[in-house]
């Protein structure tokens, strides 16, 4: 057998990898490995599919295995799914009662009436049997009797054969006239509690039909008074155009609010106008009056010294003098002298 080992050979051989066919060998390899890599890469779509349908499968499979532990195997899920699926039937119960009550009373009442039809058939059908019952019997003892007439002839003729034939007849009809007669009792007495189911029947129909022509009076009258409701809370409640509506009143006070205050802006610009002329007249009546205060005391100066002086610059009386330093004669107006004071002043 050839050595493979890769390692040194013993004694100076040669492995076969360093031989020729070694060499052939590592490139069949090499080519096995490039098919292999080449068979993956072409294979590896259909490795990632497959792949992705077992996780898939296993989802799917996961997915039953819990909803029938959760059906099937655990208590408290299965009473909750039970609950649920519960209200969700009496929420579209509740829903189709809501869209027309009155139609749910007359369908009931009908469904009643069907029923009792149901049960009248019945009750004919038994007082058909009844009746078969009964002719039943009477063919029986028709034929009993007439059974018993040919056994007593032939007991007169001393036909032993044909007296005990006709007296087993007249024995098998009296035995099934028994049995005739049990099975109609028991149909009499089936007759009489489906007569008294139908009574009863009659009266639940009567009754329930009286009840739903109230109730759908009832119902008439709560929706007119519905509809009434509904138009004053339109008034004095809530409605859709109340918000619009309060959106629409509080602009409008917005409105009204923001305008007076314009105006009331305008008059305070008004009334600051005139209480700047009353102020400005206010100085003009003082100016006067000081105007008047300083003439009195001239007046009071000529009478008590009418001797002239000479008078500065300075001196606050300079204007009112008659000398040559710029006065003004006394006897001139008012105005006159001021101006004269005042010219005096800037001299």
């Amino acid at each position: 057998m050839p050595e493979l080992s890769s390692g040194a050979a013993p004694s100076g051989k040669r492995t076969y990898w360093q031989r020729p066919e070694g060499k052939v060998g590592m490139g069949i390899l090499g080519a096995l490995g490039v098919g292999l890599a080449w068979g993956f890469i072409t294979l590896l779509p259909k490795l990632i599919e497959i792949a992705e349908n077992t996780l898939y499968l296993t989802f799917l499979l996961g997915a039953l295995a819990l909803v029938y532990c959760m059906v099937f195997v655990w208590d408290r899920p299965r009473t909750l799914l039970f609950y649920g699926l519960q209200m969700i039937s009496r929420w579209v119960t509740g829903n189709f009662i809501e869209l027309d009550p009155v139609s749910i009373l007359h369908a009931f009442v009908k469904q009643m009436k069907e029923r009792r039809a149901v049960i009248q058939d019945r009750l004919g059908r038994l007082v058909g049997v009844r009746r078969m019952l009964e002719s039943k019997i009477a063919q029986s003892e028709k034929e009993r009797q007439q059974a018993l007439r040919l056994a007593a002839a032939a007991r007169g003729g001393g036909d032993d054969d044909g007296l005990n034939a006709h007296a087993e007849i007249a024995a098998r009809r009296a035995r099934d006239m028994e049995e005739y007669n049990a099975m109609k009792g028991q149909m009499e007495n089936i007759e009489g509690l489906l007569q008294r189911v139908l009574k009863r029947a009659d009266y639940h129909i009567q009754t329930a039909e009286d009840e739903a022509h109230q109730l759908a009076d009832k119902h008439t009258i709560t929706a007119a008074v519905g509809a009434a409701t509904t138009a004053a809370q339109g008034i004095f409640g809530d409605s859709d155009l109340l918000e619009v509506r309060n959106m629409a009143a509080e602009r409008i006070r917005d409105d009204y609010e923001k305008r007076l205050g314009e105006l009331q802006t305008l008059i305070d610009l008004t009334d600051f106008d005139h209480a700047v002329d009353l102020q400005q007249m206010a100085f003009r009546q003082d100016g006067l009056a000081q105007l008047a205060e300083a003439e009195k005391k001239v007046s009071a100066v000529e009478k008590a010294a009418p001797i002239p002086r000479v008078l500065g610059a300075g001196d606050p009386m300079a204007g009112f003098s008659t000398g040559i330093a710029g006065g003004t004669p006394m006897g001139a107006t008012p105005e006159d002298r001021w101006r004269g004071k005042l010219r005096g002043g800037q001299g």
